[in-house]
């Protein structure tokens, strides 16, 4: 599993050296990669948009199905899938997709927090196995004392290190790593810290930022339910949904070190933010009249081409 990760991060590593050199920022670099994959989003998020106008145009065929049909539930979901399929709607609206990205982004940063000489800084192997070998030998607990946390480890004690030791260890690497380590932080907070459930201090803000943060994104959304599809919002789900989002957003910053959770808190700011000016754009009343508009237009053209066929057939 942990070579799985490893692979994973292969790629995070080379996107944020390169955005590390174009920047000269750690967050900025996290940030840029947050950019690049919202930008690769943004068709999902469109689609999903339009999928919430076609579902409020669907309601009054839904609503006479179910009137139909009464607690035949079999032939509700029979008749609702043809309805779909007629009107070419997917329920999904490509809604997953966001989700299931998140994931293995944030792994795949975290593996790049973990590498920091090797991936970002790119100093030479042999440097960074005597430098993983002294980060050991620091370490106050298990966690630090694993080899596979080893960089992070000399990355957080830098200042202990006999550097003089280190065979290979040049005066560039050094200001490279400082430089580095100068910037490794947000408002004092030391980005390889992680925060801890059962010790309350200045880091729980981090997990604290992303959960209301999420709060308010689920509660927009829901929101947003109730006025495009009322009947969806009654859902018990919905309520949980709302729950669950915070929660998990919660769990993922006490989870992974505060440059993991940073990404979670500008990935929610800005997925918020998308998420107004999408619903804006494409607000259910404006796509529909599209639709509608388009529909016509291409009815008309319809009939307009088959008069003609008829009367070049006369």
């Amino acid at each position: 599993m942990t070579k799985i990760y490893e692979i994973l991060g292969i790629p995070f590593g080379f996107v944020i050296s390169l955005f590390y050199v174009l920047t000269g920022n750690y967050i900025f670099s996290i940030f840029c990669l947050l950019l690049v994959v919202r930008i690769c989003l943004l068709p999902s998020a469109i689609k999903q948009q339009k999928s919430v106008a076609m579902q409020q145009r669907l309601q009054p065929k839904l609503r006479r199905i179910r009137e139909r049909y009464g607690n035949d539930q079999q032939k509700i979901q029979q008749e609702t899938q043809e309805l779909y399929q007629r009107e070419g709607f997917s329920p999904m609206g490509g809604g997953c997709l966001p989700m299931l990205i998140q994931l293995p982004v944030m792994l795949g940063l975290y593996q790049v927090n973990l590498h920091p000489f090797s991936w970002i800084l790119k100093i030479p192997s042999s440097v960074v196995e005597q430098l993983k070998t002294m980060g050991m030998a620091l370490g106050t607990n298990v966690y630090e004392k694993n080899m596979y946390r080893a960089e992070l480890t000399a990355l957080m004690n830098w200042n202990k290190l006999d550097l003089a030791s280190v065979s290979g260890l040049t005066q560039e690497h050094i200001a490279k790593i400082e430089l580095f380590i100068s910037k490794f932080n947000l408002f004092g907070l030391d980005l390889a810290k992680t925060p801890e459930f059962k010790h309350f201090d200045i880091l729980w803000v981090i997990p604290i930022v992303s959960g209301l943060i999420a709060f308010a994104t689920s509660f927009y959304s829901m929101y947003r339910q109730k006025k495009t599809n009322p009947e969806m919002a009654k859902n018990p789900s919905m309520g949980c949904m709302m729950i669950f989002s915070p929660v998990m957003q919660i769990y993922f910053a006490f989870l992974f070190p505060i440059s993991i959770g940073i990404y979670i808190i500008m990935s929610s700011v800005l997925s918020f933010v998308q998420m107004i000016v999408l619903n804006h754009i494409y607000e259910p009343k404006k796509v529909l009249a599209r639709t509608m508009i388009d529909e016509t237009v291409y009815r008309r053209s319809k009939e307009e081409n088959t008069k003609k066929i008829n009367e070049f057939k006369k």
